[in-house]
């Protein structure tokens, strides 16, 4: 009797230490569960933004702007400026993919790089499109290809775009085009 008791209080004290109430471990594991459940939420938010960012691009070099209340704010502002082009909010963005679908035409991109972080997703990428409109007052169609490089910056509110920034190789299209530096525009 006295070797199984030697045996038998050790053991029940390690059992009692391992899964008796322990009120820092429960916390912590609470605190474990609770950064889990948040980490999930916001890497579907990610997510969701992203996938919001493809729909955005889409419509923009389609020109296909149905549905485009379900992912761009009704106060939507976009910093690229765009002659002749003044409205503002949904309004604004649905003007300049007009405007911009109506300069060029066989638009296609390649998906480069889309990161999100905060409140922003940014989209590099690669357009290829044809001149085959006017870009504005003195800037007839050329109908030449372009294919340059372009930046997105998309700001989000409660899901939907409210903000947008482009940048893109605007020297190098206007090479492309013919309408400064290079042979092309030497030729005219």
């Amino acid at each position: 009797m006295k070797n199984s008791l030697l045996i038998t209080v050790p053991l029940v004290a390690m059992l009692w230490s391992c899964g008796g109430p322990n009120p820092e471990h429960d916390t912590m594991m609470a605190e474990h569960r609770a950064r889990m459940t948040a980490d999930s939420a916001k890497h579907a938010e990610v997510e969701q933004m992203k996938q919001t960012a493809q729909r955005f691009l889409e419509m923009w070099f389609s020109g296909k702007t149905e549905g485009i209340a379900e992912i761009v704010g009704d106060n939507f502002k976009s910093n690229i400026p765009m002659p002749g082009v003044s409205s503002t909010g949904i309004q604004q963005l649905k003007d300049m993919i007009a405007k911009s679908t109506g300069a060029f035409t066989d638009n296609k991109t390649e998906e480069m790089h889309l990161i999100a972080e905060g409140d922003r997703v940014v989209a590099h990428y690669r357009w290829k499109g044809v001149n085959s409109g006017s870009m504005g007052e003195g800037m007839p169609a050329t109908n030449k290809p372009i294919d340059v490089h372009t930046v997105d910056v998309l700001r989000f509110e409660n899901g939907k775009v409210v903000e947008h920034w482009g940048y893109m190789e605007e020297f190098k299209m206007m090479e492309q085009l013919g309408m400064m530096g290079g042979e092309e525009a030497g030729a005219k």
